[in-house]
C-alpha cells in the first residue's frame, strides 16, 4: 500500500504542473470578464512543440521562454476575436482544432517517419527540504520537477497581485464593463493583457508537460487536458488555492490512470482514463445547471420578457 501511494503521489505531481499553470491563466482570464478559452488545448499543443524545439535548441529555460512566447500568439489571437465581437465557443474550438492539426503537421516536417525523434533536454529537479526522508511522501519529494515549483511560485504571484495590487484589483474590476467604465478603468486593454497571460501561461504548460519527465513531442499530447482546465477553474472558484486543489484531484485522478496500466486496480484501464473527463462533465453540467437557476431567480415573476 505505501508503495502504490508513493507511486501515485508521484505521478499525480507530474501531472499537476500544467494543469495549474494554464488553470491560473483561464482565472485571471475568466476574472477580468473576458470569457472562457475553449482553445487552450490548441495553444497547449503549440506550446509542448515551441518548448520542445526550443529546449532541444538551447536548453530547458529557452524552452519555457518559446512556449511562452507561442502561448502569448494564441492569446493574443482570442483578444482579437472578442475585440472583433466573434463567438468565443466557435473561436476557441477553432483554435483547439487549428492548434491540434499545425502542431502536428509541423512535428512531421521537422520530424517525418523513419527519422529519429526529437529529443530534448528536461527541466532540472529540486527536492523539497525536510520532506524528502519522510516515509511513503518523502521519495516523490526528492525529485519534484522545476514545472511544479514554477506552478506553486505563479499561484502565489497571481494570489498577491490579484488582492493586494492596483493593476490586480483593476483586473478585477474589469469583469463589470459599466462599473469599471464609470471608475475610468479601461476594459479593453486589461481583457487584452488577461488573455495573454492565460495564453501565456497555457503554452508554458504545454512545455513543462513536454519536458518535464520525456523530453519530446508526440502529437495530440495533452490528451484534452486544455479542457480539464475549465472545470479546475469551476472547481477552484477562480481563486488561486482553489486551482491548486482542482488541479490536484485530477492529477491523482490522472495518476491513477497511469497506474492503472501496470497495476490491476480493480477496473479496466479504460475507465481510469475516462475518469477525469466524467468528472470535468458532470461538474461543467452542474456548474451551467447553477448559472441557469441564478438567471431565473434574477427575473421577478411579474417582470415582462
Amino acid at each position: 500500500m505505501a508503495e502504490f501511494l508513493t507511486l501515485l503521489l508521484g505521478a499525480a505531481f507530474i501531472a499537476a504542473a500544467p494543469l495549474i499553470l494554464a488553470g491560473l491563466g483561464e482565472m485571471v482570464l475568466e476574472r477580468s470578464g473576458a470569457g472562457f478559452n475553449l482553445g487552450l488545448d490548441g495553444i497547449m499543443l503549440v506550446g509542448a512543440l515551441a518548448g520542445v524545439l526550443g529546449s532541444a535548441a538551447a536548453g530547458p529555460w529557452i524552452g519555457l521562454l518559446t512556449g511562452l512566447a507561442a502561448g502569448v500568439a494564441g492569446g493574443l489571437v482570442y483578444a482579437l476575436s472578442v475585440a472583433l465581437g466573434l463567438d468565443i465557443v466557435l473561436t476557441g474550438i477553432a483554435m483547439s482544432i487549428v492548434g491540434a492539426g499545425v502542431s502536428t503537421y509541423a512535428f512531421e516536417i521537422i520530424a517525418p517517419a523513419g527519422r529519429t525523434n526529437i529529443s530534448a533536454p528536461l527541466l532540472p529537479t529540486m527536492p523539497v527540504p525536510g520532506l524528502a526522508n519522510l516515509p511513503v511522501v518523502g521519495p516523490p519529494m526528492r525529485e519534484l520537477s522545476v514545472g511544479l515549483w514554477l506552478a506553486i511560485g505563479v499561484a502565489i504571484m497571481a494570489a498577491w497581485a490579484l488582492r493586494s495590487t492596483r493593476a490586480g484589483l483593476r483586473m478585477r474590476a474589469a469583469a463589470d464593463r459599466d462599473i469599471a467604465v464609470q471608475r475610468g478603468i479601461a476594459v479593453g486593454r486589461f481583457r487584452l493583457v488577461a488573455a495573454l497571460i492565460a495564453g501565456g501561461l497555457a503554452g508554458v504548460a504545454g512545455t513543462v508537460l513536454a519536458v518535464s519527465t520525456i523530453g519530446t513531442f508526440t502529437p495530440l499530447m495533452t490528451g484534452g487536458r486544455g479542457f480539464l482546465v475549465l472545470a479546475v477553474v469551476i472547481i477552484g472558484r477562480q481563486t488561486p488555492g482553489g486551482v491548486v486543489a482542482g488541479a490536484a484531484l485530477f492529477a491523482v485522478m490522472d495518476g491513477l490512470a497511469l497506474l492503472a496500466q501496470t497495476r490491476d486496480l480493480g477496473l479496466a484501464t479504460e475507465v481510469y482514463h475516462m475518469l477525469p473527463y466524467l468528472t470535468a462533465l458532470v461538474v461543467l453540467c452542474a456548474h451551467a445547471r447553477w448559472q441557469l437557476r441564478g438567471s431565473a431567480r434574477r427575473i421577478s415573476p411579474g417582470s415582462a420578457l
